[in-house]
Parts: structure tokens; C-alpha cells; sequence
């Protein structure tokens, strides 16, 4: 039995094992191991001697499964594993805080994380499904982690002309009879001077919302992983699966908590659905 963490283990089945039956297009074939697994809808099709008499009756004359055996048993547990994430989506704490690794920016580095955040929640949640398993995919094929890198970025005052620029809210009613609060330019050409209550503001020289979302990445991967070692360890035959101590927040001086892979309501419900029938 040979001892592996769960990142050689992923790496093991899609790059030598799940690529079978997928001739020279490997995983990417329809045929191919992985393919087929992910149509089976994670259970329909029990056993790869299904798989090869339905591969053998599918036409086309071009079976590739049986040129290049199946797929170790341990590789069809990691594949099931692997696509059942799509059932699953992405919890991100409320507080979550993916650069508490930068200086001190006065809210401006939360604010530009929650802004992350909410452009990664626009998502569907199919999408941010597909998400998670092609990060898991991804990696194992390429055999390395996401980027986490994120070098803390200056801030400077926002300028409009190559000068500093003024800003001011004003309280402005709509046809609709509700009020809103719309910020202006601040400044009045005739005077050459700011107006009343007139502000300053402050941005990032360089945008940091590429790096927030690469750590979002990096940690989705990490609770991805943690939670396939959890499902498959006791079910596989010829691995013995040990613990990785992959950080979840690497940026920092210890391990702290961060985003966590859980099962839709909608699949939950379905199962409770099904539980009671």
C-alpha cells in the first residue's frame, strides 16, 4: 500500500489513470475515465465494465477504452469525489479578510475585499461550482498550487488632471419621490477652490482585486482538498491517504481559518427529499 497526501493522490489519477479511455485526447475525450464520470451523475454507472460496453456500443468505431485498460479502482473513488464538488459551493466568512498580511490602510483593504467578494458571489452558483472542480482538476494536471501572492499595493490621493481631487456629497431627490445621496466633483472652477464639506479621496496605485480573488482560489483549493481526503480515506484499496498540513493562509505566520466547501441547500434538500420516499 503506498503512502500519499491527498495532492499526490489527485495528480496520480488524472494525470495517468482518469485519462483512459480518451485515447490521445485524454481527459478531455468524452470516452475518457473522467468524462464519463462526470456524466454518470455520480452513481448511475457502478462499475467501468458498464463504462466499456457502453463506450463499446457508442459508434464511431474509435474505442480507446479498451486499448488502455481501466482506470486503478482508487482513480474512480478520486474521480467520484472529484465531481461530486459540483454539488457544492463556497462559504466565505463574513469577516473574511484576505489581506490582513498588508499595513494598516484604514478600511480601504476590506473595502476592496468585500468588493472582490461580491463580484465573486455574481456568479451562479453552477458556475461557482464548475469553479471548484476545475481548480482541483487544474492543479493536480499541472501539479501545482494557485497563486496566492499579493504585494501590498501604495495608496495614493485620487487626482483628476494630474491634480488632487475634491469630492463632495449631495442629497438629491428623484422623479420617484425618494432621495438619494450622490457623490459630485468637490471642486468649483470659478472660485478655484473646493466647495463646502468638499473631501479628499484615496485609491490603490495598482487594483489588488486580481490578488484577492487568487487567495480566494488558493483557499477554496485548500478546503477542497481537505474535504476530498475527509470522503475518500477509508474507501480506497491500495493508498493509504495521510493528512496534509497545507495551510490555509500561507501569507501568515500561522494556519487561521478561511472559506469552506459546503453542499448546496438545494442538494441537501434532495437528499432529505429522496431519505423520506
Amino acid at each position: 500500500m503506498k503512502t500519499v497526501i491527498i495532492e499526490e493522490l489527485l495528480t496520480w489519477a488524472f494525470v495517468h489513470e482518469l485519462p483512459k479511455g480518451g485515447g490521445v485526447d485524454g481527459l478531455d475525450n468524452a470516452n475518457s475515465a473522467w468524462r464519463m464520470l462526470e456524466a454518470s451523475s455520480w452513481g448511475k454507472i457502478t462499475s467501468f465494465a458498464e463504462l466499456g460496453a457502453l463506450i463499446d456500443t457508442g459508434g464511431g468505431g474509435n474505442n480507446y477504452f479498451i486499448e488502455q485498460g481501466e482506470p486503478h479502482d482508487d482513480a474512480v473513488t478520486v474521480g467520484r469525489a472529484v465531481a461530486g464538488l459540483a454539488r457544492c459551493d463556497v462559504a466565505i466568512p463574513a469577516n473574511w479578510h484576505a489581506l490582513a498580511d498588508w499595513p494598516d490602510t484604514e478600511g480601504m483593504a476590506d473595502a476592496a475585499v468585500k468588493r472582490a467578494v461580491d463580484r465573486y458571489l455574481v456568479r451562479t452558483p453552477h458556475r461557482r461550482a464548475a469553479g471548484i472542480v476545475s481548480l482541483v482538476v487544474g492543479t493536480a494536471i499541472l501539479g501545482r498550487e494557485p497563486d496566492f501572492g499579493a504585494e501590498p499595493s501604495k495608496v495614493r490621493m485620487v487626482e483628476r488632471g494630474g491634480k488632487p481631487a475634491w469630492f463632495v456629497t449631495r442629497r438629491m431627490s428623484h422623479e420617484d419621490g425618494q432621495s438619494y445621496d450622490l457623490e459630485v466633483d468637490g471642486y468649483n472652477p470659478r472660485t478655484q477652490k473646493p466647495v463646502k464639506g468638499a473631501y479628499r479621496k484615496y485609491e490603490f496605485s495598482v487594483d489588488p482585486s486580481g490578488d484577492i480573488l487568487g487567495r480566494l482560489d488558493y483557499q477554496i483549493w485548500v478546503a477542497a482538498l481537505r474535504r476530498l481526503e475527509a470522503e475518500i480515506a477509508t474507501d480506497l484499496t491500495a493508498h493509504r491517504l495521510v493528512h496534509s498540513d497545507r495551510s490555509m493562509t500561507p501569507w501568515l505566520d500561522r494556519d487561521r481559518p478561511g472559506v469552506a466547501i459546503v453542499e448546496r441547500a438545494a442538494e441537501r434538500s434532495a437528499k432529505k427529499t429522496a431519505a423520506a420516499c
